[in-house]
């Protein structure tokens, strides 16, 4: 079942000497409410998760951006120069700083597969600024794996399915209502409810002079992101000082098997779930479980004093 949506969010920019991050906002005027930032997957945007975001409004402050090289964000986005995700961190980290100077708070920070990850390594890197996390299949590969996978591809013996899939997606469009009817029931949107992919479509796409549509996260961008594995997301997990909750997926997750009990032994009180029938969309497939997860976690976090 799908979230309520209970107000439309603003768009907004933070200005940084190269450009600027666009973020959306949901409930700024509410000082009384808790700050929450949530960071999306390799891809998507913020407007992709409005309808969970929405439902938040009411206890929460809420940003969520479109990280560098996705929706309407203007940073620098060179695939050829990709190498790893510590810019998401880096990122994310300004953000971070941005919003606890508006809300004179801590934050939380919430994120989906990329938008995990970068989360995990931005509060292992500045605890100063994050009241905790919630990570929703976050991506996390294990250092040897990572190692295996740079060395078969310098040697040119590993191929990236998912990059290579991603590198031959078609870019342009008649209009957004052929990309919704293209992508609904398909591929990676095979078990998202049609007004999920009708939010990522708005989020993620501009019309060109010409009248047609046009992605954008560039094909080659994203085929980047799935390339660029040289974060030490390991190191970022035992650095990590802050509190959490995880959700991660039955089937096909990108949080590797020995991560859920690496973090838990972080934070021994920490809710962790594989979430049963879950893929790694599963924000779209169980949108009113995120909903109760974040709110859990805030009243964890209460409670604790936090």
């Amino acid at each position: 079942m799908n979230a309520v949506v209970r107000g439309m969010p603003v768009r907004r920019e933070l200005p940084l000497p190269e450009g600027a991050i666009s973020y959306l906002e949901w409930e700024a005027d509410a000082p009384d409410k808790t700050p929450l930032h949530f960071a999306h997957a390799n891809g998507f945007n913020g407007m992709t998760y409005q309808r969970i975001l929405s439902g938040l409004g009411d206890a929460f402050h809420v940003r969520a951006w479109d990280a560098r090289g996705h929706g309407a964000t203007t940073l620098p986005a060179d695939p050829t120069k990709h190498r790893n995700w510590y810019v998401y961190r880096d990122d994310l980290i300004q953000m971070a700083e941005d919003f606890v100077k508006a809300s004179g708070k801590k934050i939380i920070l919430a994120g989906h597969s990329l938008g995990g990850a970068a989360s995990v390594m931005a509060a292992a890197a500045r605890p100063d600024l994050v009241r905790g996390l919630v990570l929703i299949d976050p991506v996390m590969i294990p250092s040897s794996a990572r190692y295996i996978m740079m060395v078969l591809q310098w040697l040119g013996m590993h191929s990236n399915p998912l990059a290579d899939g991603a590198e031959r997606r078609r870019a342009v469009f008649a209009d957004r209502k052929t990309i919704v009817d293209r992508y609904t029931g398909r591929g990676a949107f095979r078990t998202w409810p049609r007004e999920f992919v009708e939010d990522y479509v708005e989020g993620g796409t501009r019309i060109r002079e010409d009248g047609q549509v046009e992605l954008l996260c560039a094909p080659a961008w994203e085929a980047a992101n799935f390339r660029a594995q040289r974060q030490n997301i390991t190191q970022a997990v035992r650095n990590l000082q802050v509190p959490f909750a995880l959700l991660y997926a039955e089937h096909g997750s990108t949080c590797r098997a020995r991560f859920p009990i690496l973090l838990k032994r972080r934070d021994p009180a920490a809710h962790v779930m594989q979430v049963p029938g879950s893929t790694h969309f599963l924000p779209m497939e169980f949108p009113a479980l995120v909903i109760d997860e974040v709110r859990a976690f805030r009243d964890r976090l209460e409670r604790e004093g936090r």
